[in-house]
């Protein structure tokens, strides 16, 4: 951590220590980390006598749905309503959380806790460091800095936080403060067991039958090195499954043999193509790929929004790719 880092998550942590009221919230759609890292500092600032509002706007995702908390996040803002302070945790650039954000003269101070390489920091208080292994791991620091003892609550957050970002601790941003963090966690409450069993051992028939659907039109492209998969609304439809359900497909096309990155691009929710991006320790850096397009993230893991339809998306982010690995 950077001295520049620990000032800036210095003046976040007092800020959330004498707020009265937070507004806790991440980026449209949240995975694992933001999820994670969302009910976890909501869980530390209720503990500690605030007022912590958890703002989901698109709602939990149900993969996410059993985590403590989660049934208290609300998707819509109340009117009128004034903070103390807004925490953004995991998201790597304003114009992902902007439309659903507070007026500026009701948000408070407006925190950015975030760690991708590539992205955009924002806020009055921009806590960005890329070395820390997920958001989870920040909110962490910030209880430590202010002496906040972690509960089984709060554990149980950036433990999902941790593992969502780590791919249970098989990515490159493995690093010893996340595997510390982590054994912490255990102690503090958090049931590796339980949680792998919730996220990982039981699957709805509906998400099975949608990533068949959608492995079934896997290509490989960019002489072998890149596995492309699309998730069309028709496919959600037809599987009865859900948008969330489709985390942690790109891992299945990370892991075809021979590839290097694995792509999932699906239609986006009021037109445009989402893009999300894994790669091997050995490929090339994602994030920059994907701030080229508009986006952002990390070298091995990295996304972004794109206005054209799946189609002509998929034929730039292709054509990105190549230009990366070839150049």
């Amino acid at each position: 951590m950077t001295e520049a880092v620990d000032e800036a998550l210095a003046r976040a942590a007092e800020v959330v220590a004498t707020a009265g009221h937070v507004l806790v919230t991440s980026h449209r759609r949240p995975d694992g980390d933001g999820c994670g890292a969302m009910v976890a500092l909501t869980s530390l600032l209720r503990r500690a006598g605030r007022k912590a509002t958890l703002f989901a706007p698109d709602m939990v995702p149900r993969r996410y749905k059993w985590l403590p908390l989660a049934d208290t996040a609300i998707f819509r803002l109340p009117g009128g309503v004034r903070y103390d302070a807004t925490v953004v945790v995991d998201c790597a650039d304003v114009k992902l959380v902007e439309h659903s954000l507070p007026a500026a003269d009701l948000r408070g101070t407006l925190v950015d806790l975030d760690h991708h390489a590539s992205g955009y920091p924002f806020g009055d208080i921009p806590v960005c460091d890329p070395s820390a292994a997920s958001a989870g791991v920040l909110v962490a620091r910030i209880a430590d800095h202010l002496g906040w003892a972690i509960d089984p609550d709060a554990a149980t957050g950036l433990y999902v936080s941790l593992i969502s970002d780590t791919g249970w601790f098989r990515h490159s941003n493995t690093n010893g403060e996340a595997l510390q963090v982590a054994s912490r966690l255990v102690d503090a409450g958090a049931q590796p067991a339980v949680i792998a069993s919730k996220l990982e051992e039981r699957s709805s028939a509906a998400k099975l039958r949608l990533i068949g659907a959608a492995l079934s039109g896997l290509e490989v492209v960019a002489r072998g090195k890149v596995a492309i998969v699309e998730v069309t609304q028709r496919m959600v439809d037809g599987s009865g499954a859900s948008w969330d359900e489709i985390e942690g497909l790109v891992n299945w096309a990370r892991g075809v043999e021979g590839v290097m990155i694995g792509v999932v691009v699906t239609t986006a929710r009021g037109g445009g193509t989402r893009v999300s991006m894994r790669g091997r320790p050995d490929a090339i850096d994602l994030g920059q790929v994907a701030l080229s397009l508009g986006g952002g993230g990390h070298p091995g893991a990295a996304g972004c929004w794109l206005p054209e339809e799946l189609p002509a998306a998929r034929a730039r982010v292709i054509a990105a790719l190549e230009a990366a690995i070839f150049r």
